[in-house]
């Protein structure tokens, strides 16, 4: 079988680190396309002459959903794996998850069993609690990771870290939703496979190793970004109504945080806090 008439891969990069270059050692036979979102210079200067990897960019920073959909313009396989740039996987894995995309015709997303993350896999947020109670563990699911499954398993949500997903199906759910910018999109996403009856299966026996929060460099702007599209993007999930009361608690709470700890000169906090109030806000009056 010609791989590279069945996958491409798919990699967005924003500020990368160099583990990017682990990612990549061992995808060499496959064909690759980097949607460069900024500030990657370096790194593109290494790799644009490599004959497996196209480099496209829009000359911003598009987010993670947005930047897979700018992709998807470009692939004409019938599948497309996406992988973070913390993420190492080697073909065998891949070819696994390909098996199970084939073996199974409802199969909108294969995902591997990530190493060494803990929630890895799980049910959908709205199934677990109210969103007010659990909104930081919606990813979790204690029981079901405990243990490594004995074969594939279907499930609600998996990690956007790696997804080998049906190119088909993607374009019959209309892609990624495109008011994500970062996180929370894959849970978007697999929702939206779900409701088309479509499947969501993990092979246990394909193994992606992440280095998770490496993928990026650190510095304080990263972790605002971050910061703040945490808060946000569980109020698009959840399409908190604007009038809530819930979200004027929550700037009230923001502002108390943003000014205690800026009294006390913890910068860090003051910057994590105000990133969620301006979150509130923003959702508020777009």
């Amino acid at each position: 079988m010609n791989i590279n008439n069945k996958i491409t891969i798919v990699i967005v990069l924003y500020n990368s680190s160099n583990l990017i270059f682990d990612c990549l050692k061992s995808l060499t036979q496959f064909n690759i396309i980097i949607v460069d979102n900024g500030k990657n210079l370096n790194i593109l200067n290494e790799l644009k002459h490599k004959k497996n990897i196209k480099i496209i960019s829009q000359n911003k920073n598009l987010g993670y959903g947005c930047g897979i959909n700018f992709a998807f313009k470009y692939i004409e396989t019938d599948f497309f794996l996406i992988l973070n740039p913390d993420v190492v996987i080697d073909e065998s894995s891949i070819l696994k998850l390909l098996d199970t995309a084939l073996n199974n015709q409802n199969c909108a997303i294969a995902a591997p069993l990530n190493i060494p993350d803990t929630d890895s896999f799980g049910i959908l947020p709205e199934k677990r609690s109210l969103y007010e109670k659990n909104k930081n563990d919606f990813y979790k699911i204690e029981n079901i990771n405990k243990l490594k499954p004995d074969g594939e398993i279907c499930v609600d949500v998996t990690k956007g870290c790696a997804l080998l997903i049906n190119s088909k199906y993607f374009k019959e759910v209309d892609f990624f939703t495109e008011k994500y910018f970062l996180f929370w999109e894959e849970i978007d996403l697999c929702r939206k496979f779900l409701k088309k009856k479509l499947a969501i299966i993990v092979n246990p026996n394909s193994i992606a190793h992440h280095n998770q929060g490496s993928s990026g460099k650190l510095n304080l702007k990263n972790f605002f970004i971050r910061s703040y599209h945490n808060e946000l993007s569980p109020l698009y999930y959840f399409e908190v109504k604007k009038n809530s009361l819930y979200l004027y608690k929550n700037m009230f709470k923001y502002l108390f945080r943003t000014l205690s700890y800026l009294l006390i000169l913890n910068l860090k906090g003051s910057l994590k806090n105000l990133s969620k109030l301006l979150a509130n806000i923003k959702y508020i009056i777009k």
